[in-house]
């Protein structure tokens, strides 16, 4: 929906939802700037296990970096007979119109994400975010997304090729 097709608000305009987006860019791409790197998985390349479902090795786009605002949560430390394990997770924000329209890519689960020294997996993408309460597609400022950390034998970027050459580079998604 062009944002000339939304449905008029009494009390918020198109002017009023660029204010926000504009101090919500500042806010992270100024202030706080937090990047994160974002690796699109081609499901279609990656080759997945007939019984389980997982990928050995998965295929990866280009990576790009995305200005987020990035909370780790508390590590879940787990011992059982083969050792101790600790699992990190992230919760992350991103601008929804700066990603979608300038970088071409949605977030989905499935896709990595690398911040700091650690790669993590999104396990849930939601929007809840609402300008004004109200439920038009313009009206969505953001994309929160969960991820749990994922272990280099699954995917570690610097040790795979950066993506896969069957993959067209200047097409995201």
């Amino acid at each position: 929906m062009a944002v000339t097709e939304r449905q008029p608000s009494l009390y918020i305009g198109d002017r009023d939802l660029t204010f926000f987006q504009r101090v919500a860019t500042e806010v992270i791409e100024t202030v706080t700037q937090q990047k994160i790197t974002y690796y699109a998985i081609e499901g279609s390349l990656t080759n997945a296990d007939d019984l389980y479902g997982e990928a050995v090795e998965k295929v990866h786009r280009q990576p790009i970096e995305i200005y987020a605002l990035v909370l780790y949560n508390q590590p879940e430390v787990t011992h059982d007979k083969f050792g101790t394990e600790t699992t990190y997770s992230l919760k992350v924000y991103i601008q929804k119109f700066r990603v979608e329209q300038d970088l071409k890519v949605t977030p989905r689960m499935g896709d990595m994400i690398g911040f700091g020294e650690k790669f993590f997996e999104i396990t849930k993408v939601y929007e809840p975010q609402l300008i004004a309460g109200l439920p038009v597609p313009g009206f969505k400022m953001g994309v929160y997304v969960e991820a749990v950390t994922v272990r280099a034998n699954v995917f570690n970027p610097k040790r795979q090729t950066p993506r896969d050459p069957r993959v067209a580079s200047d097409v995201i998604r």
